[in-house]
């Protein structure tokens, strides 16, 4: 099959969020089977940084709203210099510039495509009428349902789950280094959190350690001053550590015998199938797309977000059988596999060969 001339779209400063991974790793995944990539991207940002120290050629564009003249003359200025077969946005304020610069450029030959990370459906008549002229990739069953609800007749979707590099999480060559960071003992059971809705998953944190005298919970993110009061004012606070934003997500996973994640709307949630790569039993919301990645009581459990008591039951079940603990942690090992970059990318390929016909 022919390689592809292919432009990855998105508006980000830097690499902490599943979006931005999703775009780098798609990115290399796609030039790693031949394709030529180029990345549209904020100029003097850590994202552009990263993408030219691996040679990627870039464009630039900048922060705005989603009809940024500026974004719109630099990706028409590349679509009349260069072939392009592909145009690919991963943002709500990406999605206008690549459809205008195709039009305004008469590139009837290329096709736009936009991620949908989100799991809320757009809103107004224009996002109706421009979903209708574009390719739109949902990234569970959740989203995919999401758009057919909202999208009118002859608008073009498809679901593909999102992958993670998998080689970069590999438990037996992970440091602890946050468990050696916080001088944590052998016998500390350790559950990894994230910071998404905080104030809501709280709660369930504070139930958990009530429960468990000898737990700790680390938790990845940068909270907000307000979600760090709350810490503070618990009487927990010295058994929660925050670790703040992390580049190696493996190190943190690594540092935890349990992943705990009650984000209830989450679009996929790519730090599930993370942890379960790093062998982590997983405790989910049972809604949204990170209910999608695995069965319940296969490689965890999935709570109601608003069963407190089902989280500590869930969390009870696999601290207090270390049996279980190991076969959940095994399943998750295996099925982390499925949701691997390069078969991601191998879907992606399939759905723009399909939309070039």
């Amino acid at each position: 099959m022919k390689k592809l001339d292919v432009l990855q779209i998105i508006n980000r400063p830097s690499i902490t969020g599943g979006m931005e991974l999703y775009t780098l790793n798609l990115a290399r995944e796609l030039r790693k089977s031949g394709h030529n990539v180029t990345l549209a991207l904020r100029s003097g940002t850590e994202f552009f940084s990263a993408a030219r120290a691996e040679d990627f050629k870039t464009i630039p564009i900048t922060r705005g709203g989603a009809l940024q003249p500026y974004n719109i003359y630099s990706i028409s200025s590349f679509l009349l210099k260069n072939k392009c077969d592909i145009l690919h946005a991963h943002t709500g304020n990406d999605y206008w510039p690549p459809l205008l610069a195709k039009w305004l450029t008469l590139s009837s030959g290329a096709r736009v495509f936009v991620t949908r990370h989100i799991l809320s459906a757009p809103r107004g008549f224009s996002s109706k009428f421009y979903f209708q002229h574009v390719n739109t990739v949902c990234v569970s069953k959740a989203v995919y349902q999401t758009m057919q609800n909202f999208s009118a007749r002859g608008s073009k979707m498809k679901m593909i789950y999102p992958g993670i590099k998998l080689e970069n999480f590999r438990p037996s060559e992970t440091e602890p280094s946050f468990r050696n960071k916080f001088n944590f003992c052998a016998g500390d059971y350790v559950i990894a959190a994230m910071h998404k809705w905080f104030e809501k998953t709280f709660v369930i944190l504070e139930k958990i350690l009530s429960a468990f005298g000898d737990a700790k919970i680390i938790i990845a993110g940068e909270l907000k001053k307000n979600e760090i009061a709350m810490i503070e004012s618990s009487p927990y606070k010295n058994r929660i550590f925050i670790c703040g934003v992390i580049k190696n997500m493996a190190e943190f996973y690594r540092s935890a015998n349990m992943f705990l994640f009650p984000s209830f709307d989450e679009a996929f949630g790519l730090v599930v199938a993370e942890a379960m790569a790093m062998g982590l039993p997983v405790v989910t919301a049972s809604t949204g797309g990170a209910s999608e990645i695995f069965e319940d009581g296969s490689c965890g459990y999935k709570v109601d977000i608003n069963d407190t008591a089902g989280f500590v039951s869930a969390v009870s079940k696999i601290k207090n059988d270390p049996a279980l603990s190991a076969r959940l942690g095994e399943a998750g090992i295996n099925l982390a596999r499925n949701y691997d970059m390069a078969v991601t990318a191998a879907e992606m390929q399939k759905a723009y060969y399909e939309s070039l016909g």
